[in-house]
């Protein structure tokens, strides 16, 4: 038995020629585009590309248009600059990447793992064994050294006792919904206390915060206090507390994690503003990622068409 396809969303756009995503309301099973400027010109490009519900991302099934107008279909597998479905609203974390051999003691932590992930990915680093300070928490990845390592570079470990001697890691999908909790990897003591955090961050400037910071992480002053974010890096936040009689914040050791510790970590409490500007918001969205084999040339005036299964029908 059949199930009908119906329409959920259809548009235009004018292409740049470089790879874009179209959001859509919900998960499609079949999704089109047309080139309109091309179509009938008999130009040797592609003037149509099709994707459907299976397909692996990059792959994509296309229609080139050749002399007298004559039609030839031709496939981008997976893994090409074909069509990737994208849906950042699914939160399950990735499968367990057991390659790392070691992460070091220094600034900023690099991860010796031959199966690299993409730089912005968020990890989460598990068995990291004699560096169990930071087995659970996660990291953005800053730098990449395909096949060789990647870097931590929001994570300070210099401190550390010793290196690490195995470092697996899941990849771990961005909150959909902002402010985020982050974990925190270090704060000054100093007047005033700059917070730096082990995921890259969208807080801003007027934000109020909560600091939690358990006793095996040294600052146990600034354990529950308030603040207002005066300043932001991608990675710090620079506070109104003055914390330079404040205890040193410091990791515990290996030992003393493996034991069992919370994570100091921040979290959004509300803002000094007029107006809100950093709500809590949901960002995740499903779309289509459309690749440089079926985006179209420069200027190009693209039509796309996504239908969904109909079981109501």
């Amino acid at each position: 038995m059949s199930t009908p396809l119906s329409l959920i969303a259809q548009g235009t756009f004018t292409s740049t020629g470089a790879a874009r995503v179209v959001e859509l309301p919900q998960e499609p099973h079949y999704f089109i585009v047309r080139n309109r400027s091309t179509w009938g010109t008999a130009p040797t490009a592609v003037v149509q590309s099709e994707w459907y519900s299976g397909y692996g991302d990059g792959q994509s099934t296309t229609l080139t248009e050749g002399a007298a107008s004559a039609l030839t279909a031709t496939a981008t597998a997976a893994g090409g600059a074909g069509f990737t479905l994208v849906n950042l609203t699914d939160q399950t974390p990735g499968a367990l990447v057991a390659t790392g051999t070691a992460i070091t003691a220094a600034n900023p932590a690099v991860v010796a793992d031959a199966t690299s992930p993409a730089v912005g990915d968020i990890v989460r680093m598990i068995n990291t064994t004699g560096m169990l300070q930071i087995a659970g928490m996660d990291f953005t990845v800053t730098a990449v050294t395909a096949g060789v390592n990647f870097t931590l570079g929001y994570l300070n470990s210099a401190g550390f006792a010793a290196a690490a001697t195995n470092a697996d890691y899941r990849i771990i999908p961005a909150k959909y919904y902002t402010p985020y909790r982050r974990f925190i990897t270090g704060i000054t003591a100093a007047n005033p206390a700059v917070i730096t955090v082990s995921v890259a961050h969208n807080y801003e400037v007027g934000d109020r915060i909560r600091v939690h910071v358990p006793a095996a992480f040294g600052m146990t002053q600034i354990d529950g206090l308030e603040a207002t974010i005066t300043a932001v890096t991608a990675s710090t936040i620079t506070t109104d507390i003055n914390s330079a009689a404040f205890t040193a914040f410091a990791f515990p050791t290996s030992a003393v994690a493996g034991a069992g510790v919370s994570f100091p970590h921040v979290t959004h409490v509300g803002e000094i503003a007029t107006k809100l500007s950093s709500a809590q918001q949901n960002v995740g969205y499903i779309g289509m990622q459309l690749g440089t084999a079926v985006v179209g040339a420069n200027t190009n005036v693209m039509d796309w068409m996504a239908f969904a299964r109909d079981y109501t029908i």
